[in-house]
């Protein structure tokens, strides 16, 4: 049975929106808490913005900032990942290899359709 390449920019963009939504319904509350003394604050900002120039740079013909947001999700989400690492693997591991894989994606393959 042969891939269906004609759906590969509907599923592009369906990993963008579930990133997209994810990180959304994952971080927002953390960064409506505004609580700047919280390092947490900073990683849910950082999540959103970049999760949001993500979804913008699909509409842009250049692979820069879509690149450019997956190494950054990507970064932070390896970080997270190894900071909660207690020698076990459990489902909570989850919330971080999940943002990290879709981000690694990006990273490799930009805007490619």
């Amino acid at each position: 049975m042969k891939p269906l390449k004609t759906t590969i920019p509907l599923s592009r963009w369906m990993l963008r929106i579930c990133l997209t939504a994810f990180v959304f319904f994952t971080y927002f509350n953390t960064f409506m808490t505004m609580s700047f003394k919280s390092l947490g604050f900073y990683f849910a900002a950082i999540y959103i913005v970049f999760g949001a120039l993500l979804m913008i740079g699909g509409f842009l013909p250049k692979h820069s900032l879509t690149v450019f947001s997956g190494l950054v999700i990507f970064i932070l989400s390896v970080y997270q990942l190894i900071k909660s690492f207690t020698g076990e693997i459990n489902e909570y591991l989850l919330v971080y290899l999940l943002p990290a894989s879709i981000a690694f994606f990006f990273l490799s393959t930009g805007n490619n359709d």
